[in-house]
Formats: structure tokens, C-alpha cells, sequence
């Protein structure tokens, strides 16, 4: 291939296409257990509600249900992807090998908004929410009430079932329920450690000792790579069924095209004789609403 503003031009076009169109193929998993929010500045500011509103009967005057007690500030971060292609292999005509690699690189750009999302469940036993309190924590306040969506158990039916009524135990502060983790899909998010467990206890019809499994299907599998290692153990449970969401995947702009494709004038072409090509974007993930997350640390 020869070197022209022209051809380089079209090479780039042809690389973008093959990340965005891996990119817009991929199937996140976040969406299941974060809300998706745009984002103007450098930083949005979220409305904590102190209590959520409920429908009254209307005697007298209407009663102001206050949604702003307090804000909390999620800043965006700059995110890249960046690589090189050796310029021996475009004047060779050896795009062909590329192709693959920058199919890869959307998928990777993609899975990055779950990696971020999904972090946020094993950072949240020390991350702090809105309320000043780790997201997962044994002392959150409704009111003058104090509730606890944290527990430092292993994953078995017993623990699982009991993570599930203090969930829907929650009330407000004058006792009415929240109402959460009655409906569908309610998600149970486990490592890969702990997928044969999680499916033991929701997931096949038929108990290990013979008899129907009452708790088949009271909650839905999310299967998360990301929890390994340390958090090998960790496991969550999420209410998925409401307009809330406990996390929130903030976009300040989407991945944006980059090259330095000019020989001329490229260090990297001047320096390493090859062409770089990369991605750039501004986003965060952060805390909303613990009341839709129960997790325990397995310990």
C-alpha cells in the first residue's frame, strides 16, 4: 500500500468501523442493575430522597413529599484505548492480520461500561454512598429508623432466603413497606467460584436430596467475571423490576475516534515507524440507592 493522505484516511475509516460496529454488537449486562444518565459538566449532582413519596388519601391540605434532603456529586473520568500498527505491515498489505484485533478492541471498549458498573459491587463495602455510609453497610438511615442491606455470610439457601426477607423488610420511616425484591427479575450476581452454588439454589427444579426447590427461580443468575480473587467469595442481591436503579452508569461523551496517521508529522510514525489509532471517553459509574442491593463479603 502506498503511503498517501488518502489511503491512511480509508484505512482509519475501515479500523473505526470494525471497533464500533463490535462495540454496538456487544450485550451488556449493566443496564440490568444501573440506570444510564447523561451528563452536561464535569460532574452531575444527584438528588438523595430522604423518604420516597407515596400515594395518600387527600384530606385537607396536599403534604409536600421533599425529595432533596442532601446532594451527591458523581465526577466524570477520562477514559483511552490506545494502539499501534506497524508501518511495515500497512506498505505490506497485511491489514488482514488487524482485522480481528480492532474487532476486539470494541468488544473491550464495550465491556468496559460493565467492568465499571460491576466494580462498583465489590468496591461497596467500603465505597461510600450518598449518606456518607459504605453502600453496603449495617447502619443506613430512613429517618430515625436504621436498616442494614450488608452481611458477612456465605452463600447457601438459608443465608440466601434471609437476605431476601430482610430486603423486603424495608420500610420508611412511619413503617409502610418499600415494596422492593417482590417483584421480577430480582438478580442474584455471584463470581464464577460461586455459579454451581447460585444455580443449586434457584436454579434447577429438583433439590440435590429429591423434592421440588421452593426457591427455583426467585431470582435470576447474573454471573460476573470481574468477581474473582479476594472477592471470590462476595455475593449481591439486586431489585431489578424498579424504575430505580442502585448504580448509575454517567456518560459525558461517547468513545470518540483518534489517529495519528501522518508520517510526516506523527512522533510515533518518527519515532517506532508505526501508525497509532485509539478511543477516548469521559464517564463514571456510581452509588444511587442501597435499598435495591443487598451484598455479603462470604466471610
Amino acid at each position: 500500500m502506498v503511503l498517501n493522505r488518502d489511503a491512511l484516511n480509508a484505512l482509519s475509516r475501515s479500523f473505526r468501523a470494525l471497533v464500533m460496529e463490535a462495540r454496538e454488537g456487544y450485550q451488556p449486562l449493566w443496564p440490568r442493575i444501573a440506570a444510564e444518565v447523561p451528563s452536561e459538566t464535569r460532574a452531575n449532582y444527584y438528588a438523595w430522597l430522604e423518604s420516597l413519596p407515596e400515594v395518600r388519601k387527600w384530606v385537607g391540605a396536599r403534604q409536600v413529599q421533599n425529595l432533596a434532603a442532601q446532594t451527591y456529586a458523581i465526577e466524570n473520568e477520562k477514559f483511552e484505548m490506545t494502539v499501534a500498527v506497524a508501518r511495515d505491515d500497512i506498505e505490506d498489505d497485511q491489514i488482514g492480520l488487524y482485522t480481528p484485533l480492532f474487532r476486539q478492541l470494541g468488544i473491550k471498549a464495550a465491556e468496559h461500561d460493565d467492568q465499571l458498573v460491576f466494580n462498583l459491587l465489590k468496591e461497596g463495602f467500603t465505597a461510600k454512598a450518598y449518606d456518607g455510609k459504605s453502600f453496603f453497610a449495617n447502619d443506613h438511615k430512613i429517618g430515625k429508623k436504621t436498616f442494614s442491606n450488608r452481611g458477612n455470610v456465605p452463600l447457601t439457601r438459608e443465608n440466601f432466603r434471609q437476605a431476601l426477607a430482610r430486603m423486603r423488610s424495608l420500610t420508611t420511616e412511619d413503617g409502610s413497606p418499600l415494596g422492593f425484591f417482590y417483584r421480577k427479575p430480582i438478580y442474584l450476581v455471584v463470581g464464577p467460584a460461586l455459579e454451581a452454588t447460585a444455580l443449586e439454589i434457584v436454579g434447577v427444579q429438583t433439590l440435590p436430596s429429591g423434592g421440588s426447590n421452593p426457591d427455583y427461580q426467585a431470582a435470576e443468575i447474573l454471573l460476573s467475571p470481574w468477581l474473582v480473587d479476594s472477592a471470590e467469595p462476595y455475593w449481591f442481591l439486586i431489585d431489578g423490576a424498579q424504575a430505580l436503579k442502585p448504580f448509575v452508569l454517567q456518560r459525558r461523551t461517547r468513545p470518540e475516534w483518534i489517529v495519528k496517521n501522518d508520517p510526516e508529522t506523527s512522533e510515533e510514525a518518527f519515532s517506532h515507524d508505526a501508525i497509532v489509532y485509539g478511543l477516548r471517553e469521559r464517564k463514571a459509574a456510581g452509588y444511587l440507592f442501597w435499598q435495591l442491593a443487598y451484598g455479603s463479603t462470604g466471610a
